[in-house]
């Protein structure tokens, strides 16, 4: 439980509305975290060649390259994962409007983009998902010139419709799927190869979990039905591991999974099969922050009561989100940190107490650019709120880190 330390010297400070933080921004951020692409800016439209250059990238920092569109072009834009980094492109507006976004379009962890854009200035986001640091070579092109990356087939990652022809294993040794899973019995195996195919039948309708694990093989799985419809696919859910979780039942007939990798085919790959299961995935969203949890349930939550004026405590925080109730009694300003003191990479959520999500921070900028530090400042109406505590790139099994959490609300002098 958190202990709370209130300023007693101070009933409130002098407020200062949000707008006073404002300032010109480029692509959504300050523009002192925007380089123009290669260093001197590339119009992509006039190209002779594809430009190049090259980003060290660190987990939790997100790199912002401007360049430009001078009449309608067809680009790409590739971020390659040569020397282990698995980068994150996304392409965004001078507003900071995202775009278009991808992971491992480029083939194995690389990312590409290609999109048509319409005159003027844009910005890629590349950023790392993995937890390593290392270097990428980001490529601007158009799209009738050679790709630096082999796409998204390449590594395993192309798949075909799974058929009632397709050859695949048996999910079970006999009998449809439903008795296999009775009694909440799960199915457990692992796999190795860039694409396999496991076969099974539902006699009545049937929700299903799927979770495929192994980061170094970057697993995705898909479900199809027995005309090779995709039903359901996902890759990414938990870091680099992959999760299919189905809300709507399966319906009588027969499906077929296939389990690939994006990354190393060699890599063997951990499946696991059960029926779905509400009350552990809506856990799962609040563990990850994806969602708050409702407010006197059983999930756990650190109230520290009513903010009067500054709050400071510290948490450890491992795999599963920290989450912190606290109240405000008129409208305030209220600054919320997460503060790792140089070792930790905090990241927070705020949402109202109905489960409406205010605000997101990764890395604050606050301290330099290569801050791990989050950061959130919100004008908050009379209610209570959730401020959710995460580590960015926890690997399961790793140690919790504290994190020391700060609120300071600020409120308008009297008249």
């Amino acid at each position: 439980m958190l202990r709370a330390r209130i300023s007693l010297l101070v009933a409130a400070s002098i407020f200062i509305p949000s707008v006073a933080f404002a300032q010109l921004s480029v692509c959504g951020v300050s523009p002192a975290e925007v380089q123009p692409f290669g260093g001197f800016g590339v119009d992509v439209t006039t190209l002779d060649a594809p430009a190049q250059m090259q980003v060290q990238l660190t987990p939790g920092v997100s790199n912002y390259l401007q360049f430009e569109v001078s009449s309608p072009t067809d680009v790409r834009i590739e971020a390659t994962d040569d020397s282990g980094v698995d980068p994150v492109m996304v392409l965004l507006d001078t507003s900071g409007n995202e775009l278009a976004s991808d992971d491992d379009g480029g083939g194995r962890r690389a990312s590409r983009i290609e999109t048509s854009l319409q005159p003027g200035s844009y910005c890629a986001k590349v950023y790392n998902f993995s937890s390593n640091n290392g270097p990428t070579t980001l490529q601007l092109s158009r799209w009738d010139m050679e790709p630096v990356t082999t796409g998204g087939t390449a590594g395993g990652g192309g798949v075909e419709a799974c058929t009632a022809s397709t050859p695949a294993s048996p999910l079970v040794s006999s009998g449809p799927l439903n008795a296999a899973l009775a009694g909440g019995e799960q199915i457990r195996f692992t796999r190795d190869g860039n694409v396999t195919y496991h076969r099974f039948t539902v006699d009545n309708p049937l929700a299903l979990t799927i979770t495929a694990q192994n980061t170094d093989a970057d697993p995705v799985v898909r479900v199809y039905d027995n005309a090779g419809n995709l039903v359901a696919e996902n890759d990414d859910f938990d870091g680099l591991n992959a999760q299919i979780d189905m809300q709507t039942p399966l319906q009588p007939g027969d499906y077929c999974i296939a389990v690939s990798a994006l990354s190393d085919g060699a890599q063997p790959i951990d499946v696991e099969v059960r029926k779905f299961d509400e009350k552990a995935f809506l856990y799962a969203r609040y563990a990850t922050g994806k969602a708050s949890p409702p407010i006197g349930g059983d999930f756990p939550i650190d109230d520290i009561g009513l903010l009067t004026s500054t709050f400071s405590g510290d948490v450890l925080v491992g795999k599963d989100a920290r989450w912190i109730l606290f109240e405000v009694a008129e409208p305030s300003l209220v600054l919320i940190q997460g503060i790792g003191n140089g070792g930790a990479d905090s990241q927070l959520y705020l949402y109202n107490d109905r489960g409406q999500q205010l605000g997101f921070n990764d890395d604050s900028g606050i301290g330099g650019a290569s801050t791990r530090d989050s950061q959130i400042a919100a004008e908050l109406y009379p209610g209570r709120y959730l401020a959710a505590v995460l580590l960015f790139g926890y690997e399961d099994g790793a140690a919790s880190e504290p994190v020391r959490v700060s609120l300071q609300r600020y409120v308008r002098p009297p008249k």
